[in-house]
């Protein structure tokens, strides 16, 4: 019970900077979902981030755009080398939805 309560606090903060970048960049803030997720199912390398990204997109992605979500993440302390710090990170990343920003154009 108290694990579950940890991993819903956790998914709220990440949803809340999700919803802070969706201010700024739709784009960015799906790919950030996409990064996290991608790192939670083992991408665990550039490459296999960038490739996990890019095959959901169906789309080449701008390497910056990439190294930006990346630099975001590290500096916020949620990631270092492509791995969770926390556990409650990599679970609640798990459970993150995709968000569907079509609505808003």
């Amino acid at each position: 019970m108290i694990r579950e309560a940890a991993i819903n606090e956790t998914l709220n903060e990440l949803e809340g900077l999700i919803r802070a970048k969706a201010n700024y960049s739709v784009i960015n803030a799906k790919r950030t979902v996409l990064m996290l997720r991608c790192i939670a199912n083992g991408g665990n390398t550039w490459s296999k981030v960038a490739k996990c990204v890019e095959d959901f997109e169906g789309i080449t992605v701008s390497l910056t755009s990439l190294s930006n979500v990346i630099r975001t993440l590290k500096r916020l302390g949620v990631i270092r080398d492509y791995e969770f710090l926390d556990t409650m990170y990599r679970e609640a990343a798990i459970r993150l939805g995709i968000p569907n920003y079509s609505r808003l154009f």
